[in-house]
């Protein structure tokens, strides 16, 4: 390595989290050339601060076979936050590198019922994260590849929805104002409410869509009302057996549970390979 790259290298390793920051402002591109030249103890724990979208279009840059590898090294939450922002090619392709255990973990976290809104989301859409000022706010609405909604969602570091700013908001004030400041209430839909329930929400007397979280509150995606509304037609035209919120809710905690068994066992394999 060069001394500049010497220097890249330490930085991601010292300050993972300020290097998240720096790659999401970064063309897809270039921050994937980045996480490239480490390796990959110092590129994941980077890709695991990143905003999920901004972390999966990374990952697309990549071989299937190099980001299921990165993915390894991440939570099975981490993982799964990311992996539900790949385009399906994308993640047939991942989840065909991954073990076994990996593949279950994972389809179990993405699976809901055909009865409930988890089902039926987009989650590849353009996020925003609240410890941006307004100017890097902008920069990445500008370098975006989707196309911004009339309101873009705001997560903290945790995933968790903060609130919404609109498009036009961040146009009208200072560049070096938080972002934070300047947000208006996001009300929620859980990804196990069943399409029924979800369409008697109040959230519709004020909007057309909604961001969707998951039991953790994660933010997963958003759901449109007339996507919704389609959603209840075709699934009550032919009904899903044993669907349903309860259901739903059974497969997350599985997932869950499972999910920290599988890495465990993974960590004791590992282990014993190292003996």
């Amino acid at each position: 390595m060069s001394v500049r790259e010497d220097l890249a290298a330490a930085f991601l390793k010292l300050h993972p989290e300020s290097a998240a920051r720096l790659l999401e402002s970064m063309p897809a591109g270039d921050a994937t050339a980045v996480l490239n030249a480490v390796d990959l103890e110092t590129a994941a724990p980077v890709a695991g601060y990143m905003l999920p979208t901004s972390a999966a279009q990374c990952l697309e840059h990549q071989t299937p076979a190099d980001a299921a590898r990165l993915l390894e090294r991440l939570g099975s939450r981490e993982s799964v936050a990311v992996v539900r922002h790949f385009s399906a090619e994308h993640r047939e392709a991942v989840l065909a590198c991954l073990g076994t255990q990996w593949v279950m973990a994972f389809r179990l976290l993405l699976s809901y019922p055909t009865s409930t809104v988890g089902a039926w989301v987009e989650p590849r859409v353009l996020t925003l994260s609240d410890d941006y000022t307004v100017g890097e706010a902008r920069d990445r609405v500008a370098r975006s590849e989707q196309t911004a909604p009339a309101r873009i969602y705001v997560l903290d570091r945790s995933r968790c929805v903060r609130g919404a700013v609109r498009g036009v908001a961040l146009l009208q004030v200072s560049t070096r104002k938080k972002i934070a400041s300047i947000l208006e209430p996001a009300e929620t839909l859980w990804a196990r409410d069943t399409l029924a329930t979800a369409q008697e929400h109040a959230v519709w007397e004020r909007h057309t869509e909604a961001p969707v979280v998951n039991r953790e509150e994660e933010f997963i995606g958003v759901i449109s009302y007339a996507d919704l509304r389609k959603a209840f037609r075709e699934t009550t035209q032919a009904p899903t057996p044993g669907g349903g919120r309860e259901m739903a809710e059974v497969t997350e905690l599985i997932a869950i549970g499972a999910g920290s068994v599988w890495r465990s066992l993974g960590e004791l394999m590992r282990s014993e390979r190292q003996r």
